[in-house]
């Protein structure tokens, strides 16, 4: 699930030299000026409220990662990095409270 979108402007995720662009035949061309946002998954779109229409880029690559983490200097804010880490706990507690389960024998 994601949690955390950073608004960018279109030229300076351009600059990615592996950068493409998903977009319908129907839509006009985007601008270097246009507003897009990148998710914490590291995929791109239009809008942060609809963030499964209007996709733009997910050819996440480590490179792709690493362009946007030193290049853009993207990250999750610091006071966000907690709920991360909550979810990720939970996420980790629910998978070893269902192995122990199925690995209890009658």
């Amino acid at each position: 699930m994601r949690k955390y979108c950073k608004a960018y402007y279109l030229k300076d995720l351009r600059q990615f030299t592996d950068w493409t662009e998903k977009q319908d035949a129907s839509e006009t061309a985007l601008s270097d000026e246009t507003v897009v946002y990148l998710w914490d998954d590291f995929t791109v779109v239009k809008s942060p409220v609809i963030p499964d229409k209007g996709l733009i880029f997910d050819a996440v690559t480590p490179e792709w990662q690493a362009f946007c983490k030193e290049t853009l200097a993207f990250e999750i804010p610091e006071d966000l990095r907690y709920a991360y880490q909550q979810a990720d706990d939970q996420k980790t507690s629910s998978e070893s409270a269902a192995g122990e389960q199925s690995t209890v024998s009658v």
